[in-house]
């Protein structure tokens, strides 16, 4: 509460750089003062999430000597609407999705519907934006070109939504070295002697530091035979980012190969990845994947904003750093960079210290803004640092005092006193914030 009725604002007119320590900013996102934003008028424009993402990949069967086509499917469970099961006490979500596949001549060689479940606890519906449905299906096919679609619906929504995909099916037979398809690998790890890996269906290497490539070499020879390809990952302006050279020994039959590949160069932006026959030069192999930021809000995407918000979490040397590159490129590598040494989940492709931030900037923004940003005013510093208040108190203009608001944080016990000086509705903190080195912040 407050003692008195009349406040002497300070004002706060420093520009130095200087910020918040990370470790205070994850403690608070991170600990039970994580709150989530009570925005009621106000919708925060962020980037449309895919419902599912699909990934078709072709290997060589040698059980049945034919192609096989897997079909892999990602359901991010945040997209599904779950129902508590009166019985089971558990959450169910239900879909549906089918499957049609027709060759060249229009003909329909796949045409399935499945009905399919999810079921999760009471504290898994806490943490679904982490959690995905995967499902992988498996056809036979003869050598020829395909078109594929698939139509996934939640039941519980109705929402529906459809990819399509065209597929070119090799006859490896004719060949005496060929190459799968390549499948991007988000995690690679051993369990009881045996590999287990995550697919990343989305093919968005996003905050990932490096991603594995498996693919299959075909040696269609009775003998041994030893190797190289050339491998390059450009941009989509043909600018060669990464290349080099796998040697192997084959062995007769399949051979499976998992590749690590650092993502320190793919800063923003679209990617093809070709590995070609070191004699022939011919392409044998090749992957589309992407770099994009997810979870952040569509129009925060100037990488130059993204960078002077950070004014509250970075120092001023790492923002020096950022800012100074001389290169777009370089700019981005150095932003990517710093985020990622802050991720608190870094084998994963979520930032949620990233998200988390940006999204208490885009608040901000909603919130605060009048003649300048509002993460540049001083609600939308303290928003931004410490988040939801626990309390908000708020006093209108009267003969004895200027209007202002009292924010109340129990959890780290602070309280920051907010003043309308100039009676347009720009608040002021009555009292500076200081940082670890005792120097006053200021956006």
């Amino acid at each position: 509460m407050i003692k008195s009725n009349k406040i002497n604002p300070i004002s706060i007119s420093s520009q130095k750089k200087v910020k918040i320590a990370f470790l205070l900013l994850f403690l608070i996102f991170f600990t039970g003062n994580n709150l989530k934003s009570q925005l009621v008028d106000k919708t925060l424009k962020t980037q449309e999430k895919e419902f599912f993402f699909f990934d078709p990949i072709v290997f060589y069967s040698n059980d049945q000597h034919k192609a096989r086509l897997d079909g892999y499917i990602q359901i991010p469970l945040e997209n599904l609407q779950f129902k508590k099961n009166s019985n089971t006490k558990m959450y169910d979500a239900s879909i549906n999705y089918s499957i049609k596949i027709t060759n060249s001549l229009n003909e329909t060689v796949v045409n399935e519907s499945i009905k399919d479940y999810v079921t999760t606890t009471k504290n898994e519906q806490k943490n679904l934006e982490e959690s995905s449905k995967f499902i992988v299906k498996e056809f036979y096919l003869n050598p020829g070109k395909y078109n594929i679609e698939i139509t996934l619906s939640d039941i519980n929504t109705k929402k529906e939504s459809t990819k399509k995909d065209n597929i070119n099916i090799v006859d490896f037979t004719q060949k005496d070295v060929s190459f799968s398809d390549i499948m991007l690998v988000s995690n690679l790890k051993i369990e009881d002697g045996k590999k287990v890996i995550t697919p990343l269906v989305n093919k968005n290497i996003d905050n990932l530091k490096q991603v594995y490539l498996f693919f299959e070499v075909y040696n269609s020879k009775d003998l041994s035979i030893t190797n190289s390809f050339n491998y390059k990952i450009s941009d989509n302006k043909d600018k060669v980012i990464e290349n080099g050279t796998y040697n192997y020994t084959l062995a007769p039959g399949i051979n499976k190969f998992f590749e690590k590949l650092s993502t320190s160069n793919l800063v923003f932006g679209d990617y093809k990845l070709e590995i070609k026959d070191s004699i022939t030069g011919k392409v044998i192999a090749e992957k589309l994947f992407s770099n994009k930021m997810t979870g952040v809000p569509l129009n925060m995407k100037d990488l130059n904003l993204l960078v002077d918000e950070m004014i509250y979490i970075a120092t001023g040397e790492e923002l020096d750093k950022i800012k100074d590159a001389p290169t777009n490129e370089l700019k981005q590598k150095y932003f990517t960079e710093y985020w990622r040494s802050k991720d608190p989940s870094p084998y994963t492709s979520r930032n949620e210290l990233m998200q988390e931030y940006y999204r208490r900037v885009a608040i901000s923004n909603e919130r605060y803004s009048h003649y300048i940003d509002g993460w540049k005013t001083d609600m939308g510093m303290v928003y931004i640092i410490y988040g939801e208040p626990n309390n908000i108190e708020r006093v209108p203009f009267n003969d004895n005092s200027k209007p202002y608001e009292v924010w109340d944080y129990y959890s780290v016990n602070r309280q920051f006193i907010f003043v309308d000086v100039s009676g347009f509705g720009d608040y002021k903190l009555n009292t500076p914030i200081w940082d670890e080195a005792n120097t006053r912040i200021k956006n």
